[in-house]
């Protein structure tokens, strides 16, 4: 499917907007920030940061398709294709226009900030400000080794489905994701052929596209999304500032940490663009 030839309002995406669990904190007339949560995870992984925000603006927070309250989107019936992140993109920016925001925050925790990414290169003009936190979508430098395990396992799955589909045998759910699968991918259920086209996707492009002021909040103990990607975030986005917590791993908002987050969010909020 060519996602960059299906227009923007087309039926699947607004279909899946109907379906998408929110909820709304703080006042209706303040400053509006919309909140995509990470991989696995649901509003609630935000709500602590969501709360305290709601103090000084419109918070949106939303279950995005096949999480939490959300249904499966379209492409996650067995003999479909999956959604890549631009779907999901297309998907959330149906629900903007559905429910009237036409101007806001975006802040994107992982899998939500790779989706940030892919709405903030493409509609500007509809956010203000960019936040990312953790997020992915950049390609790490890999050793030789983790290449050469990574080909490796890869034509092992690629072997366990010829067999199973010449056999009938079930070698691939059987043995080969018990052992060379991930936490995600196990889980994953039906969005296991979205998990491996989002993984691999590189943005790269779009990052660079960027243009808004971009908060950059990163836990320095994060191993799902390390360091190395937050400072390639810096170097590509022009008006972006990076924030590294020490002893913070991949989820620096849980708890205590999102009166940190929100404190830094707020200062970054209140700042005028100083290009402007």
């Amino acid at each position: 499917m060519n996602h960059e030839s299906l227009p923007i309002d087309n039926p699947a995406y607004a279909e899946a907007s109907l379906g998408l669990k929110d909820e709304i904190l703080g006042s209706e007339h303040a400053q509006t920030i919309v909140m995509l949560h990470g991989w696995g995870r649901s509003l609630e992984s935000l709500r602590g940061l969501g709360e305290l925000l709601a103090v000084n603006f419109k918070v949106v927070l939303l279950d995005l398709p096949g999480f939490g309250g959300s249904p499966l989107h379209p492409g996650a019936s067995n003999d479909g294709g999956g959604w890549d992140t631009l779907d999901y993109a297309k998907c959330v920016k149906a629900y903007l226009d559905r429910t009237g925001i036409e101007h806001a925050i975006l802040l994107g925790h992982s899998f939500g900030g790779r989706i940030s990414i892919r709405l903030s290169s493409r509609y500007p003009e509809r956010f203000s400000s960019l936040i990312l936190i953790g997020s992915h979508g950049l390609q790490l430098k890999r050793s030789l080794r983790f290449k050469l395990r990574s080909y490796v396992i890869r034509n092992i799955g690629r072997l366990t489905k010829w067999l199973d589909g010449a056999t009938g045998t079930r070698l691939y759910e059987r043995m080969f994701i018990p052992r060379y699968g991930s936490v995600d991918y196990k889980n994953a259920g039906a969005l296991r052929k979205t998990l491996v086209k989002t993984v691999t996707e590189n943005l790269s492009k779009e990052v660079q596209a960027i243009t808004l002021r971009t908060l950059l909040l990163w836990g320095e103990q994060d191993e799902q999304t390390p360091l190395e990607l937050a400072r390639q975030f810096h170097r590509l986005i022009p008006k972006s500032e990076l924030h590294v917590f020490p002893n913070a791993g991949h989820e620096p908002f849980m708890d205590v940490g999102a009166h940190l987050m929100c404190r830094y969010i707020e200062r970054f909020l209140a700042e005028e663009d100083p290009t402007k």
